[in-house]
């Protein structure tokens, strides 16, 4: 009888530690969710997405650009397409951005006029400028173009969205190298089911690299990002679903300036918005 009841009185603490331990977690995770903090939130017009660099942030819409001082918040400059003119005349649906040394490169698609026609629009923001200085055309070969974002090991990314429920799982992800003036193709992946059964009938809008060198993309209207990585065996892989961000789908741009790991989004034509997204 003595062993039975000190064996009794281990198994309580095994299972009361276990529960502990369980509860811990719970609040732990929990816990992360809530630490995302929005720090900025600052009206808008913008439609499209929003991009960063280290004084300026850029309100994004279909065939306009407004660069904005990240401090102040003091409108710079403005750009807006004259499709009237020959190199412009192809403006109608700008989606994401991202700047890259001094350029400002962003997304261009004909959607859904002609879903297959895409193009990088390129401008030289260095300083106060916002000039626009090349179009990069893109094959017509995996679908609309939504968003580019350059790796820290000097690829770029790019995804083409297919629209439509039950056929945009033919969304891609594709990685590119740069060479002699145009994007060469290297390799591309489908998205993880968790990733698309998100989208309803859209697709993903928004992509870009955190500095915990994983993927964080968004889809049309969502509060939430949803992070992926490439694993050892080279297959894109969901890691998390990304709450509390403050921003509802579309494109988004990680601030690589920014003392704490800082991500801006827009709330379609209401706000730009700038989360802390403590790493989990």
């Amino acid at each position: 009888m003595l062993k039975i009841k000190k064996y009794s009185s281990i198994s309580r603490y095994i299972f009361l530690s276990s529960i502990l331990l369980v509860l811990s977690l719970i609040i732990d995770a929990q816990t992360s969710v809530i630490k995302n903090k929005v720090i900025k939130r600052v009206p808008t017009e913008a439609n499209q997405g929003v991009a960063v660099d280290e004084n300026y942030y850029y309100a994004i819409s279909n065939i306009k650009i407004a660069k904005y001082d990240k401090t102040t918040d003091k409108l710079i400059a403005t750009w807006q397409a004259d499709t009237n003119k020959k190199a412009f005349e192809h403006f109608k649906h700008m989606n994401s951005g991202t700047v890259i040394d001094g350029k400002l490169y962003v997304t261009h698609s004909r959607y859904n006029s002609d879903p297959n026609f895409n193009t990088i629009e390129i401008w030289n923001v260095k300083g106060k400028l916002l000039n626009h200085e090349k179009t990069i055309s893109m094959p017509r070969k995996h679908g609309s173009l939504t968003w580019i974002d350059k790796h820290p090991d000097g690829s770029w990314w790019m995804c083409f969205a297919v629209y439509g429920k039950g056929v945009n799982k033919n969304t891609k992800l594709v990685k590119y190298q740069y060479k002699n003036k145009e994007f060469v193709e290297l390799k591309n992946w489908y998205f993880p089911n968790e990733v698309i059964k998100n989208w309803g009938d859209m697709s993903c809008s928004g992509g870009s690299w955190g500095p915990d060198k994983k993927l964080y993309t968004t889809g049309h209207d969502h509060a939430k990002a949803f992070v992926l990585e490439v694993d050892e065996n080279d297959k894109l892989k969901f890691v998390r679903a990304e709450s509390n961000v403050g921003f509802y789908g579309q494109a988004i741009a990680w601030d690589r300036f920014a003392e704490q790991p800082t991500l801006w989004g827009i709330v379609k034509r209401k706000f730009i918005t700038a989360t802390v997204i403590l790493e989990k």
